[in-house]
């Protein structure tokens, strides 16, 4: 019950700590500016955005000068960036002319936001979708306001009948473009809830070989129950990762090919998502199987429970947005595996060489747990420290080692005859005759007179 009590706490202080004030974070994530114009208005925009007074509950503006062409925006948002504000070119000529000669003018033309989905859910639901279009709502207002007052100050009557009034009244639009499709209704705990349903299959099979393999401890190599662990482990994670990537499958619908739920499902990409969920199960399998080896059978749910909470927390809330205590989350398997994941459905932050060394980094230390774990379980039962169902020796719930005990409908050595042969005797019961060959023990002479047999002096 106290064990039961501290998990308990413990999990609901994960989870509501990882969630506490978690706008107060924002200023961690960095929004780009990008000014393809180059011009007053360009520039006037800006000075604008990054005079914004910084606040935690805002993201952190800054300008990027390396970007020259709006493809080469596309593509930094879609790798590294949170998002990005990209001032179109000949912003500043089309207005200039708009205000000038009536010329036609499309407000929405000025300014493009691009978000990349697949990074965060959590961050772009929270932070990303509403504070890029606050502040050039807000941008765009004091501009219009001060291209008013200039405007009334210096335009004479004849060129006041040329303007266009659209470009006067709003001259600063602007258009959101997703440079990865990862924004389906269930996109925040599509990923971890779905590999925590994978994982708990694989987890009961895997937890009920603990009380099945005592007789493979006494009688087989340690090499061999080290590697069929290995294989019965793998075949439960790819048959169960085939299932989570059907079921993503089936979730996207007839439409396969639908942007808004992610890039086209070819073969391909379907491979790459089976296996991705393949490496994700695995060293999670492999650590709760070297764990609960070991672990008497009372307390096996305890390593479960405190391993898979963490892992499907850390696909459930944007790192960035929680305090400095949950960066260990990066090394969780699950969060590895989602950030791979949503690159493969989406194409947003390709962090395949990171995940993948994770990924395999904790599969060889949890091979390497597992062939420790093994090569002691073993250990212990030959030397009688556990039982049958791992109970250790000294404990109430220990049931004794049956190591060498002969099965209970074996009744051969209740006979008088085959007592007397595990005691010593020369030679065996005449095959014609009830009497038996005599020896110095007086117990078993006493006992062989009680059953009316012949002693032979």
């Amino acid at each position: 019950m106290v064990l039961l009590t501290i998990m308990l706490w413990f999990i609901l202080s994960l989870f509501f700590g990882a969630n506490y004030k978690r706008s107060f974070y924002a200023y961690r994530l960095d929004i780009d500016i990008v000014n393809l114009d180059n011009g007053p208005v360009g520039q006037a925009i800006v000075d604008s955005i990054l005079a914004i007074p910084a606040a935690k509950t805002l993201p952190t503006w800054r300008l990027n000068t390396d970007i020259t062409t709006l493809d080469q925006a596309r593509d930094y948002a879609r790798k590294y960036a949170w998002g990005v504000v990209v001032i179109n070119s000949e912003l500043s000529t089309s207005l200039d002319n708009a205000l000038a000669t009536g010329a036609d003018y499309s407000p929405s033309a000025a300014i493009t936001l691009m978000e990349g989905e697949g990074r965060s859910a959590i961050a772009r639901l929270f932070v990303i979708q509403t504070a890029i279009p606050q502040m050039v709502r807000s941008v765009a207002t004091q501009y219009a306001i001060r291209q008013l007052s200039e405007y009334q100050s210096k335009i004479d009557g004849e060129s006041q009948s040329k303007t266009n009034i659209q470009a006067l009244l709003t001259p600063i639009g602007w258009t959101t473009e997703s440079v990865g499709f990862y924004s389906f209704e269930i996109s925040p705990i599509l990923l971890p809830l779905g590999m925590m349903a994978m994982f708990v299959c694989v987890l009961v099979p895997t937890m009920m070989l603990k009380f099945g393999s005592y007789p493979a401890y006494k009688t087989t190599k340690h090499k061999h129950i080290f590697l069929f662990l290995i294989a019965i482990i793998l075949g439960l994670c790819l048959l169960f990762s085939l299932f989570g990537a059907l079921a993503f499958l089936a979730y996207k619908g007839p439409e396969y090919y639908h942007s808004r739920q992610g890039l086209p499902v070819t073969g391909g990409r379907f491979f790459s998502l089976w296996m991705c969920y393949a490496l994700t199960l695995m060293p999670m399998a492999l650590w709760i199987k070297s764990l609960t080896i070991l672990i008497p059978p009372a307390f096996v749910a305890i390593p479960s429970i405190l391993t898979l909470i963490p892992n499907t927390l850390s696909g459930m809330v944007s790192i960035d947005l929680c305090p400095k205590f949950y960066i260990w989350f990066h090394g969780l398997p699950f969060y590895q595996g989602g950030v791979l994941a949503r690159y493969i459905i989406s194409g947003n932050y390709p962090k395949i060489g990171q995940c993948l060394g994770i990924l395999f980094g904790e599969i060889a230390f949890s091979l390497f747990l597992l062939y420790g774990a093994t090569f002691i379980q073993q250990h212990l039962v030959h030397t009688g420290a556990v039982d049958h169902l791992g109970n250790y020796r000294g404990t109430d719930a220990y049931q004794g080692s049956q190591l060498g005990k002969k099965p209970a409908s074996d009744t051969s050595m209740d006979r008088p005859s085959e007592r007397l042969l595990e005691k010593g005797m020369d030679r065996t019961p005449d095959s014609d005759s009830n009497t038996v060959p005599i020896i110095d023990d007086h117990s078993l002479v006493a006992q062989a007179a009680m059953r009316n047999e012949t002693i032979v002096v």
